[in-house]
């Protein structure tokens, strides 16, 4: 199992405890925010957290296949909506990654791709619930000049 995530609220300072090496807490200080404008904190935790997996998971196939890439950058989006009852959900993740990498790697580049369609730890387990959809590009040295 998981080691836990801790939790504490001291008036409108919201605190957990990760307590990962580098990633010791998340700090969310609402004292200054208007009430109105403090909701949406766990859906992007929540794309923060698929974003965090899905790169991670990204960078690993790549790194063990050899790719010398330069960077990634990625983006979540979040499609939002109503459940049988009316509550909202999140109905989808969408994310999109960019890698930068030499051109003669395009051949790592699209067999990670196709082992990346199964998502990662985080982004598998929302398989289920949430439709997940990837987009991975490249953006070969080439192009950029």
């Amino acid at each position: 199992m998981a080691p836990k995530v801790k939790y504490t609220k001291v008036g409108e300072v919201h605190t957990f405890e990760i307590g990962l090496p580098g990633f010791e807490k998340i700090v969310i200080d609402h004292t200054n925010v208007p009430a109105d404008q403090r909701g949406g904190v766990a859906k992007q935790l929540l794309a923060a957290a698929a974003l965090s997996c899905y790169s991670s998971a990204l960078a690993g196939s790549l790194d063990a296949r050899g790719a010398k890439y330069e960077k990634i950058t990625g983006e979540a989006t979040l499609g939002m909506g109503p459940n049988a009852v009316g509550q909202g959900r999140v109905k989808k993740i969408n994310l999109e990654f960019n890698v930068d990498l030499p051109e003669e790697d395009d051949d790592i580049f699209q067999r990670v791709v196709k082992i990346m369609k199964q998502g990662c730890l985080v982004t598998g387990s929302l398989h289920d619930g949430i439709e997940m959809s990837y987009d991975l590009k490249p953006s070969y040295a080439a192009e950029k000049e």
